[in-house]
Protein backbone atom coordinates (compact mmCIF):
# COMPACT_ATOMS: atom_id res chain seq x y z
CA UNK A 1 0.00 0.00 0.00
CA UNK A 2 1.12 3.40 -0.76
CA UNK A 3 -0.01 5.50 2.55
CA UNK A 4 0.11 9.08 2.53
CA UNK A 5 0.26 10.70 6.01
CA UNK A 6 -0.84 14.52 6.05
CA UNK A 7 0.22 16.57 9.17
CA UNK A 8 1.78 19.87 9.68
CA UNK A 9 3.25 18.31 12.82
CA UNK A 10 6.54 16.29 11.87
CA UNK A 11 6.57 14.69 15.34
CA UNK A 12 3.09 13.30 14.47
CA UNK A 13 4.18 12.29 10.55
CA UNK A 14 7.22 10.01 12.10
CA UNK A 15 5.73 8.93 14.85
CA UNK A 16 2.51 7.25 12.66
CA UNK A 17 4.69 6.06 9.67
CA UNK A 18 6.81 4.17 12.23
CA UNK A 19 3.24 2.56 13.91
CA UNK A 20 2.45 1.73 10.15
CA UNK A 21 5.79 0.42 9.64
CA UNK A 22 5.52 -1.52 12.75
CA UNK A 23 2.56 -3.56 12.02
CA UNK A 24 2.88 -4.18 8.27
CA UNK A 25 7.00 -3.55 7.62
CA UNK A 26 8.22 -1.51 5.03
CA UNK A 27 8.10 -3.77 2.15
CA UNK A 28 4.27 -4.18 2.27
CA UNK A 29 3.62 -0.28 2.97
CA UNK A 30 5.37 3.20 1.72
CA UNK A 31 4.45 6.39 3.50
CA UNK A 32 5.02 9.63 2.08
CA UNK A 33 4.90 12.84 4.32
CA UNK A 34 3.16 16.31 3.17
CA UNK A 35 3.20 19.09 5.99
CA UNK A 36 -0.01 20.65 4.65
CA UNK A 37 -2.86 19.88 2.23
CA UNK A 38 -1.60 21.67 -0.66
CA UNK A 39 1.57 19.88 -0.76
CA UNK A 40 -0.63 16.70 -1.22
CA UNK A 41 -2.86 17.98 -3.81
CA UNK A 42 0.26 19.42 -5.73
CA UNK A 43 1.21 15.57 -5.65
CA UNK A 44 -2.26 14.58 -6.89
CA UNK A 45 -1.93 17.51 -9.59
CA UNK A 46 1.61 15.94 -11.09
CA UNK A 47 -0.20 12.31 -11.32
CA UNK A 48 1.18 11.08 -7.82
CA UNK A 49 -0.55 7.65 -7.41
CA UNK A 50 -1.91 6.57 -3.60
CA UNK A 51 -4.01 3.84 -2.25
CA UNK A 52 -4.92 5.83 1.12
CA UNK A 53 -4.72 9.46 2.95
CA UNK A 54 -4.01 9.67 6.46
CA UNK A 55 -5.27 13.04 7.15
CA UNK A 56 -4.98 15.63 9.89
CA UNK A 57 -7.91 17.41 10.18
CA UNK A 58 -6.78 20.70 11.81
CA UNK A 59 -3.77 22.16 9.93
CA UNK A 60 -3.48 26.03 9.96
CA UNK A 61 -2.68 26.32 5.84
CA UNK A 62 -5.68 24.05 4.52
CA UNK A 63 -7.37 21.91 6.66
CA UNK A 64 -8.41 18.26 6.58
CA UNK A 65 -12.25 19.14 6.11
CA UNK A 66 -10.65 21.29 2.71
CA UNK A 67 -8.21 19.03 1.66
CA UNK A 68 -10.70 16.39 1.67
CA UNK A 69 -12.61 17.83 -0.91
CA UNK A 70 -10.06 18.53 -3.08
CA UNK A 71 -9.15 15.18 -3.26
CA UNK A 72 -12.29 14.10 -4.06
CA UNK A 73 -12.03 16.07 -7.44
CA UNK A 74 -9.78 13.46 -8.11
CA UNK A 75 -10.77 10.61 -6.62
CA UNK A 76 -13.91 9.80 -5.31
CA UNK A 77 -13.12 6.58 -3.68
CA UNK A 78 -9.79 6.65 -2.73
CA UNK A 79 -9.76 6.60 1.43
CA UNK A 80 -9.45 9.06 3.65
CA UNK A 81 -8.59 8.01 7.51
CA UNK A 82 -8.88 10.91 9.57
CA UNK A 83 -6.80 11.57 12.86
CA UNK A 84 -8.50 14.25 14.85
CA UNK A 85 -8.85 14.83 18.60
CA UNK A 86 -12.56 16.44 17.88
CA UNK A 87 -14.81 13.52 17.22
CA UNK A 88 -18.23 15.22 16.64
CA UNK A 89 -16.46 16.16 13.46
CA UNK A 90 -17.44 12.86 12.20
CA UNK A 91 -20.54 13.73 10.06
CA UNK A 92 -18.52 16.11 8.25
CA UNK A 93 -16.04 13.54 7.43
CA UNK A 94 -19.18 11.60 6.42
CA UNK A 95 -19.71 14.33 3.57
CA UNK A 96 -16.69 13.93 2.10
CA UNK A 97 -16.76 10.05 2.07
CA UNK A 98 -14.21 9.17 5.09
CA UNK A 99 -13.19 5.44 5.36
CA UNK A 100 -12.46 5.99 8.98
CA UNK A 101 -11.93 8.50 12.20
CA UNK A 102 -9.19 7.64 14.76
CA UNK A 103 -8.87 9.74 17.68
CA UNK A 104 -5.02 11.32 18.39
CA UNK A 105 -2.70 10.61 20.37
CA UNK A 106 -3.36 7.50 18.08
CA UNK A 107 -3.80 3.99 19.55
CA UNK A 108 -1.64 1.28 18.46
CA UNK A 109 -4.99 -1.31 18.71
CA UNK A 110 -7.07 1.40 16.87
CA UNK A 111 -4.69 1.81 14.32
CA UNK A 112 -4.49 -2.32 13.72
CA UNK A 113 -8.06 -2.29 12.72
CA UNK A 114 -8.16 0.75 10.41
CA UNK A 115 -5.49 -0.75 8.43
CA UNK A 116 -6.77 -4.63 8.37
CA UNK A 117 -10.47 -2.60 7.13
CA UNK A 118 -8.23 -0.61 4.44
CA UNK A 119 -6.55 -3.91 3.33
CA UNK A 120 -10.09 -5.23 2.91
CA UNK A 121 -11.30 -2.65 0.75
CA UNK A 122 -8.02 -2.01 -1.61
CA UNK A 123 -8.20 -5.98 -1.96
CA UNK A 124 -11.42 -7.28 -1.94
CA UNK A 125 -14.39 -5.49 -3.35
CA UNK A 126 -18.43 -6.94 -2.76
CA UNK A 127 -19.83 -7.51 -6.12
CA UNK A 128 -23.50 -8.04 -7.51
CA UNK A 129 -24.00 -9.66 -10.42
CA UNK A 130 -27.29 -8.61 -11.83
CA UNK A 131 -28.94 -10.08 -15.27
CA UNK A 132 -29.09 -7.67 -17.57
CA UNK A 133 -30.14 -8.83 -21.37
CA UNK A 134 -29.72 -12.36 -20.75
CA UNK A 135 -26.27 -11.71 -19.47
CA UNK A 136 -24.66 -11.77 -16.33
CA UNK A 137 -23.07 -8.73 -15.19
CA UNK A 138 -20.77 -7.90 -12.24
CA UNK A 139 -21.33 -4.43 -10.40
CA UNK A 140 -19.19 -3.05 -7.34
CA UNK A 141 -22.06 -3.11 -4.01
CA UNK A 142 -20.60 0.06 -2.92
CA UNK A 143 -21.14 1.41 -6.49
CA UNK A 144 -24.86 0.98 -5.80
CA UNK A 145 -26.83 4.34 -4.88
CA UNK A 146 -30.15 2.15 -4.21
CA UNK A 147 -32.51 -0.03 -5.76
CA UNK A 148 -36.01 0.64 -6.60
CA UNK A 149 -39.26 -1.38 -7.17
CA UNK A 150 -41.03 -1.01 -10.35
CA UNK A 151 -43.89 -3.56 -11.04
CA UNK A 152 -42.64 -6.70 -11.18
CA UNK A 153 -38.81 -5.24 -12.35
CA UNK A 154 -36.39 -3.75 -10.19
CA UNK A 155 -34.09 -0.96 -10.68
CA UNK A 156 -30.53 -0.61 -10.10
CA UNK A 157 -29.36 2.99 -9.50
CA UNK A 158 -25.93 3.20 -9.81
CA UNK A 159 -23.23 5.45 -9.11
CA UNK A 160 -23.35 6.67 -13.39
CA UNK A 161 -25.39 3.77 -14.37
CA UNK A 162 -28.47 2.20 -13.92
CA UNK A 163 -29.60 -1.39 -14.40
CA UNK A 164 -33.50 -2.61 -14.50
CA UNK A 165 -33.49 -6.56 -14.09
CA UNK A 166 -36.93 -8.56 -14.07
CA UNK A 167 -37.43 -9.55 -9.90
CA UNK A 168 -39.07 -9.65 -7.05
CA UNK A 169 -38.06 -6.45 -4.81
CA UNK A 170 -37.51 -8.68 -1.69
CA UNK A 171 -34.90 -11.26 -3.81
CA UNK A 172 -33.23 -7.97 -4.75
CA UNK A 173 -32.69 -6.93 -1.33
CA UNK A 174 -32.11 -10.35 0.02
CA UNK A 175 -29.13 -10.34 -2.94
CA UNK A 176 -27.80 -6.90 -1.15
CA UNK A 177 -27.58 -8.32 1.93
CA UNK A 178 -25.52 -11.40 1.02
CA UNK A 179 -22.43 -8.83 0.12
CA UNK A 180 -23.27 -5.76 1.99
CA UNK A 181 -24.84 -4.42 5.87
CA UNK A 182 -24.79 -1.27 4.31
CA UNK A 183 -28.51 -0.65 2.97
CA UNK A 184 -31.77 -0.01 4.77
CA UNK A 185 -35.42 -0.22 3.40
CA UNK A 186 -36.46 3.69 4.58
CA UNK A 187 -39.85 3.21 2.12
CA UNK A 188 -41.78 -0.29 0.82
CA UNK A 189 -39.93 0.61 -2.44
CA UNK A 190 -36.57 1.78 -1.91
CA UNK A 191 -33.53 0.07 -0.31
CA UNK A 192 -30.93 2.83 -0.06
CA UNK A 193 -27.25 2.68 -0.18
CA UNK A 194 -25.92 4.33 3.44
CA UNK A 195 -22.64 5.46 2.04
CA UNK A 196 -24.55 7.23 -0.39
CA UNK A 197 -26.37 9.84 1.79
CA UNK A 198 -25.74 13.02 1.12
CA UNK A 199 -28.42 14.47 3.68
CA UNK A 200 -31.62 13.05 5.67
CA UNK A 201 -34.33 14.45 6.68
CA UNK A 202 -37.71 12.83 8.43
CA UNK A 203 -39.57 12.41 5.46
CA UNK A 204 -37.05 12.22 2.59
CA UNK A 205 -33.08 11.40 1.71
CA UNK A 206 -30.66 13.42 -0.52
CA UNK A 207 -28.87 10.63 -2.48
CA UNK A 208 -25.06 11.95 -3.60
CA UNK A 209 -26.00 11.29 -7.06
CA UNK A 210 -29.17 14.25 -6.63
CA UNK A 211 -31.71 11.93 -5.81
CA UNK A 212 -34.12 12.42 -3.17
CA UNK A 213 -35.76 9.06 -2.15
CA UNK A 214 -39.10 9.36 -0.08
CA UNK A 215 -39.33 7.67 3.61
CA UNK A 216 -42.08 6.24 4.69
CA UNK A 217 -44.07 7.86 7.49
CA UNK A 218 -42.95 6.92 10.95
CA UNK A 219 -39.80 5.36 9.72
CA UNK A 220 -37.83 8.94 9.65
CA UNK A 221 -36.38 8.68 13.60
CA UNK A 222 -35.48 4.80 12.49
CA UNK A 223 -33.92 5.70 9.68
CA UNK A 224 -31.37 8.61 11.14
CA UNK A 225 -30.84 5.68 13.98
CA UNK A 226 -29.56 3.48 11.42
CA UNK A 227 -27.86 6.33 9.54
CA UNK A 228 -25.85 6.81 13.00
CA UNK A 229 -25.31 3.50 13.56
CA UNK A 230 -23.45 3.20 10.06
CA UNK A 231 -21.38 5.82 10.41
CA UNK A 232 -20.32 4.68 13.87
CA UNK A 233 -19.20 1.43 12.43
CA UNK A 234 -17.69 2.45 9.27
CA UNK A 235 -15.75 5.73 10.90
CA UNK A 236 -17.94 7.31 8.00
Amino acid sequence: MRIAIVDDESVFRKQITESIYSLYGKGDVSCFHYADGKELIAAFENGFELDAVFLDIEMKKMDGMETARAIRTYSDSIPIIFMTSHTEMAMDGYEVGAFRFLGKPVELEKLREALKDLEKKLKVEEKLALKVEGEEVIYPVSSLVYSEASNNFVRFVFSGDTVETRMKFADAASLIDSVSADFFKCHRSYYINLGHVKKMGTAEVLMDNGDIIPISRGLGPVAKQKLFEYIRRTGR
